[in-house]
C-alpha cells in the first residue's frame, strides 16, 4: 500500500473515505480508532492519521483527492504555512517529555485485582 494523504481533521477524512468508497477504490486508514487529530502532541506514528491505497489505484485517488481540495476545501499555500516559534516548540517537546505518559484516574492495586 502506498501513502495517499494525510488529513487535516475528521471532517476532511470523511470526505475522503466517502469519496474512495463512492468510486470503488480499496483504502486503510492509519490510526482511524485511535487518538484524535488535533488534540495534545502530535506524533507522527501514534495519533496521526494516514489514508493508504493499493499501488495500482494510487493514481486514480491521488486525482480525486486533488479536484476534491481544489473544488472543497481552501488549501494554504506552502509559503504562508505557520512556522512555531522557538518558545512554541520548547513547549512542545516539554508537553509530550511531562505529560504524555500521564493516565489521569485511580489506579487498582493488584490485591484488588485477584478478587
Amino acid at each position: 500500500m502506498k501513502k495517499l494523504t494525510k488529513p487535516k481533521n475528521e471532517v476532511e477524512l470523511a470526505f475522503i473515505k466517502s469519496l474512495l468508497e463512492s468510486e470503488g477504490i480499496p483504502f486503510h486508514v492509519l490510526n482511524d480508532h485511535f487518538g484524535s487529530m488535533n488534540v495534545g502532541v502530535q506524533i507522527e506514528q501514534i495519533n496521526r492519521k494516514t489514508v493508504m491505497v493499493l499501488e495500482d489505484d494510487f493514481d486514480r485517488a491521488r486525482e480525486l483527492i486533488e479536484g476534491f481540495r481544489e473544488t472543497v476545501l481552501e488549501v494554504e499555500p506552502a509559503d504562508t504555512a505557520k512556522k512555531l516559534s522557538v518558545t512554541d516548540r520548547v513547549r512542545v517537546i516539554l508537553e509530550a517529555l511531562l505529560f504524555f505518559w500521564y493516565v489521569p484516574g485511580k489506579r487498582r492495586k493488584h490485591d484488588e485485582l485477584d478478587d
